[in-house]
């Protein structure tokens, strides 16, 4: 951990003082001639009929054919609004049996007016968030009084008052404090602004200790050298891992990549006055651009507290509804119908629960009681945001409790991975099956996006183990706000796909569980084992190109099939 820290430090101080590969289908299936269809509904055809990879969702229609639709299933959606007054759309909106528009909690559940859902983000004068901030920040801004301002150097902690080092107690808490300078650090551009002015003092603070033992060294010269100081400077015994070696590291490097060596202009850059003015300016401005997002002002509880959970307002159309709805449009709404989209399962009934806006990552507690609400209110499948790196462990406790909770009611969760490239073996991201540390989820379902080629995005996270399924995600036509309709790309359309796909499960066989489907979902893709393909992975923070196997990349090793699910869903229910 120390080594990890000074290497961060090390780069700070160097730095102050200095294609996406397309993926390619090597093996497959005999080419058949594709039939002509519309670009719009390609998520719904399949390989054998019409030449592309798609969910298979009209041959499932065709089997479901005299078959009686038994339930209208409700699909929860945590994220954005939702413009539920589109016209493909509208027919399809969740209600709240028991809740009226009159200003009244009539079913008494603490939300009033929730009607169609509800927003977490939303405060009691009808006000919205317009974006929320990442949890690095988050977490920087409520542990920065503790330790933002404490320097470890060496064995020792000082702090820096107007320049001034003074030396300090090691902090009582001392897994939080490397907490806070590892993970936090990782996650915070707020921190490792705050950081670099640290690391900006410090350097003062050796640069002007350099001088002096240089001089000392050399009473004669009057002109020195970086590797006079290097010389003079370096410690007689084998390095430590104080600041001192690593500035001496620095500068060395300095030395043999710059013209200019000379001891005198690099001390001067230092010691400027607006050396550490510049880098105090920096954390400002990233302070103004990602230290508030209205939370407190706005919506006015304590985010840190699970049970502070009436607030939020019933505002379901936000600035940032296009998102949702095109996840919507792509799960619920009547087909057939000339010039829009054909939605997957057209029994479905969408809830809208808004915990994002503008970016950022939801915060957790919003999250936690979205799914909680949706449990609650009947629905059963839940949609969540895509995964996140980095969980609190005080507030990943919330989102566990939350997700077994929806599992010991039967209901699907949901969840699209991330567009980084990074193999889920080697990187932690939240949620998933095994974040309680004790039994793993079983209704937990994580999602990738493929295209009309049967290809995954050369960029999504992967794992053979962690990754469920792929499902259609590029190119999908769907709604858009205004009673528009237009093609969208992305691993929540993929997530949507999914879900339809689990939400016409429901609509004929409403027993099944959550994990009931999820087995079946897993268990009935269209096998895509044995293709080669290119991959992007993120090797050592660097994007490299591998070669990869369709099932080294996920655990069902193929895309998601409404077909051979829905026959699989039949026979179990007929058990």
């Amino acid at each position: 951990m120390m080594k990890k820290y000074f290497t961060i430090l090390m780069m700070s101080v160097f730095v102050v003082i200095g294609g996406m590969a397309k993926a390619q289908l090597v093996k497959q299936k005999a080419k058949v001639e594709e039939k002509k269809q519309s670009d719009r509904d390609w998520v719904n055809s399949s390989f054998e009929k019409d030449g592309v990879y798609g969910a298979c969702v009209n041959d499932a229609y065709e089997f479901l054919k005299g078959k009686k639709a038994k339930a209208r299933p409700i699909v929860a959606l945590v994220g954005t609004g939702v413009d539920l007054e589109h016209e493909a759309l509208k027919a399809n909106v969740w209600k709240n049996p028991k809740e009226k528009p009159d200003r009244k909690d009539n079913d008494k559940n603490g939300y009033v007016d929730d009607v169609n859902g509800w927003n977490f983000i939303g405060g009691r004068d009808g006000r919205v968030m317009s974006l929320v901030n990442r949890e690095g920040e988050r977490e920087f801004l409520r542990l920065k009084d503790k330790y933002g301002d404490i320097v470890k150097d060496g064995d020792k902690y000082y702090t820096y008052t107007e320049g001034e080092r003074k030396e300090c107690a090691a902090p009582e808490n001392m897994d939080e404090f490397n907490y806070f300078n590892t993970m936090v650090r990782e996650e915070s551009r707020l921190l490792q602004a705050s950081g670099a002015v640290n690391s900006g003092y410090n350097s003062q603070y050796y640069m002007r200790l350099f001088d002096q033992e240089v001089r000392a060294a050399f009473p004669d010269k009057k002109e020195f050298s970086i590797m006079d100081i290097i010389e003079a400077c370096r410690p007689k015994t084998s390095p430590d891992l104080t600041s001192r070696s690593v500035l001496l590291a620095a500068l060395q490097m300095r030395a043999g990549m710059v013209k200019d060596s000379t001891w005198e202009s690099n001390r001067n850059a230092f010691l400027a006055e607006s050396y550490i003015t510049d880098l105090k300016k920096k954390y400002d401005r990233t302070l103004e651009r990602f230290g508030v997002d209205g939370r407190q002002e706005i919506v006015g509880d304590n985010y840190l507290d699970i049970n502070d959970n009436k607030y939020g307002n019933n505002v379901l159309l936000t600035a940032d509804a296009k998102i949702g709805t095109m996840i919507a449009g792509v799960i619920a709404g009547q087909r057939g119908v000339e010039g829009r989209n054909n939605p997957i399962a057209d029994k479905a009934e969408i809830m809208t629960l808004v915990v994002e806006a503008g970016g950022g990552e939801p915060y957790l507690k919003d999250m936690a009681l979205a799914i909680r609400y949706a449990v609650d209110h009947g629905a059963s499948v839940v949609v969540l945001p895509q995964q996140n790196s980095f969980y609190p462990e005080s507030q990943k406790v919330w989102m566990s409790e939350a997700i077994r909770y929806a599992e010991e009611k039967g209901v699907l969760v949901i969840v699209p991975v991330h567009e980084m490239s990074r193999d889920l073996s080697e990187s932690t991201f939240f949620p998933n099956r095994w974040m309680d540390g004790g039994k793993e989820f079983t209704n937990l379902m994580t999602v990738g996006m493929s295209d009309k080629n049967g290809m995954p995005s050369v960029n999504s996270n992967f794992g053979a183990k962690e990754l469920d399924i792929y499902a259609p995600g590029m190119q999908v036509f769907s709604t858009c706000t205004g009673d528009t309709y237009q093609l969208g790309n992305g691993v929540p359309m993929a997530s949507a796909t999914v879900a339809g796909v689990a939400a016409l499960i429901k609509t004929y066989y409403p027993k099944l569980t959550g994990s009931q489907i999820r087995n079946i979902l897993l268990e009935t893709v269209t096998s895509r084992k044995g293709v080669e393909l290119e991959k992007n992975i993120s090797r050592n923070g660097k994007n490299v190109v591998d070669m990869y196997l369709f099932e080294q990349l996920c655990l069902s090793g193929g895309i998601v099939n409404a077909l051979e699910a829905i026959k699989a869903a039949d026979k179990l229910n007929s058990k």
